[in-house]
């Protein structure tokens, strides 16, 4: 095929990729915890015109510089503030932008067939299209690095070349390494001098510092940082950068933060599922190492990619995520392994191919886990639950079934229906199972119970349960109580609603009573509260109004 038609292929996955995920960004209520405390702090932000500072209702939120948070208001101002779908915009453009780049980026590598394959690779990742439906920074900041690390490929090509790079590698560069730390902090710069580091270590010269003109570069860093640094500095009394680099950063690095720790090799152990359905290919790529680092071009995608890996793996904090500004350079490694026949040794064949299958059976047990979903939390929904599990355990089968033609064949058709049955299986458990699990929406569902009442009250507190999520569909105003406060909210406030956690519910009405107060009958809902891994019973308690008073006796 021509390089037009290539394109146009390109184009058409683009636009696919994103009616799809636009769907679900309608379609997916608000998520515990990260995603809902992003978005309602944008929210704030246009609420209160206040673009400097980032709080979550009264707290000061210094988890994440001020970037997303802007990107997110202006989507909310556009479009709307209530509606979680919009706070999400800004990961779809994150998606597309990583998507555009590692192609043109795989441009400069191989041929065009290949670098749309390694590209159609990144977008049928499972943790790839799920953190575009998410209003966090991950997709963006994924989609900045794969921008910034192919400004840094053509300078480096330049460099390989004894000539010149372009004026505008040197200043996307380093302007895109000023966004990426206005999204996310230390992690673009961090993977620059990773992969500079590294190249000149390889080479053994320090001659590609030359064409990246630090002093000029830091200077326009510099400039995109340090307003808003200074602003929020001044505003907070030093607050927020404390919080931010002590509270946050440093505690990630030295201790797993928020009881997500784990072990050096948990990434690789789980690589097989961050990079389904490309991991099939990753034996075989393997094999091609030596032809890999032959080609100096190709080696920037290791040097892209291994100091990185060997960071994170060495952190003890662990998340999904972390894998994301790397994941578009193993999946350009990836297309290596199309060209790569299996070994002549017996023991070598084995191995290969027992790998191979092993990335099959990660097909299987992603079917098995909708089921299992939908078994579990389908809740009242559970015949659309089960639907949605039942046609994505069908993609998981197909993409299995032609992988596995692709093994015996090593033909593109298979590759590229494995691709295609990949991207279903994603659109089936993101954008179809996921919202029709009912149980893990309790804050969905209770701001239905909410909605449903003859007038909205105009003051609401939650006892227990205090998932971000609530505060998302109520308002910043809802008030984070436990089961005494809750009493004394109700005894306080005409017409006020108090939500209470089951945990929470002895000691509430004990106080009720002592105050004198005489309720209605509560309105119970339960689900799953998943941040926690708890089952979680709420009840909703308003005082029963007679004669114009509240009390009993």
């Amino acid at each position: 095929m021509s390089l037009i038609s290539h394109r146009s292929i390109l184009y058409l996955l683009l636009g696919l990729l994103t009616i799809f995920v636009l769907v679900g960004h309608q379609l997916v209520p608000p998520m515990d915890r990260d995603e809902s405390r992003f978005a309602q702090a944008s929210k704030q932000m246009v609420e209160s015109g206040d673009f400097i500072t980032v709080r979550f209702q009264d707290e000061l939120r210094a988890k994440k510089p001020v970037g997303i948070y802007w990107l997110q208001s202006i989507s909310a101002q556009l479009f709307g503030q209530d509606d979680i779908a919009v706070y999400r915009l800004p990961s779809l453009f994150g998606l597309l932008l990583a998507l555009v780049g590692t192609y043109r980026a795989g441009l400069l590598l191989y041929q065009p067939r290949l670098a749309l394959i390694g590209t159609a690779f990144l977008g049928t990742s499972l943790v790839v299209f799920a953190e575009a439906h998410l209003a966090k920074t991950d997709a963006l900041l994924m989609g900045l690095c794969v921008w910034q690390q192919l400004s840094l490929l053509m300078i480096y090509r330049a460099y390989l070349a004894g000539t010149t790079p372009p004026r505008s590698a040197f200043l996307a560069f380093w302007v895109i390494m000023g966004l990426a730390i206005r999204v996310n902090g230390p992690i673009g710069p961090l993977l620059a001098i990773l992969t500079t580091a590294t190249l000149m270590i390889w080479h053994r010269d320090l001659g590609l510092l030359r064409p990246l003109r630090l002093l000029s570069g830091f200077a326009i860093v510099a400039m995109l940082v340090l307003p808003w640094a200074i602003l929020v500095s001044l505003a907070t009394d030093g607050a927020f950068l404390d919080i931010a680099i002590k509270g946050d950063f440093l505690a990630k690095v030295q201790s797993g933060q928020e009881s997500h720790g784990a072990p050096p090799g948990t990434y690789l152990a789980l690589l097989v599922i961050l990079l389904w359905p490309a991991c099939l290919l990753l034996p075989r790529a393997l094999l091609s190492f030596r032809q890999i680092l032959a080609n100096s071009e190709a080696r920037f995608l290791l040097a892209w990619l291994v100091p990185f890996w060997l960071v994170i793996e060495l952190t003890p904090t662990k998340l999904p995520h972390y894998p994301l500004p790397v994941l578009p350079a193993l999946a350009l490694l990836c297309v290596v392994g199309i060209r790569t026949a299996l070994p002549t040794t017996k023991l070598a064949r084995y191995v290969i191919t027992a790998f191979e299958f092993l990335c099959l059976l990660v097909a299987v047990v992603f079917a098995m886990l909708l089921i299992w979903s939908a078994m579990n939390y389908g809740g009242n929904d559970s015949v659309m639950a089960f639907a949605f599990a039942g046609l994505g355990a069908m993609a998981a089968a197909c993409a299995s079934w032609f992988g596995l033609q692709w093994i015996l064949t090593q033909t593109m058709r298979p590759l590229g229906i494995t691709l295609a049955a990949a991207m279903a299986f994603n659109i089936f458990a993101i954008g179809g199972l996921l919202p029709s699990l009912q149980r893990i929406h309790l804050s969905t569902a209770i701001t239905k119970v909410i909605d449903q009442m003859p007038a909205r009250p105009q003051a609401i507190a939650a006892a227990g349960y205090h998932e971000p999520s609530l505060v998302f569909l109520l308002g910043k105003d809802l008030l984070l109580l436990n089961g005494r406060e809750a009493a004394f909210f109700l005894d306080e406030a005409s017409g006020g609603v108090a939500l209470v956690e089951s945990r929470e519910h002895d000691v509430f009405l004990e106080t009720t009573k002592a105050l004198g107060l005489k309720l209605e009958t509560p309105i119970q809902v339960s689900g799953i509260n998943m941040s926690k891994g708890q089952s979680v019973i709420m009840l909703i308690y308003r005082v029963q109004m007679f004669d114009g008073a509240s009390r009993t006796g």
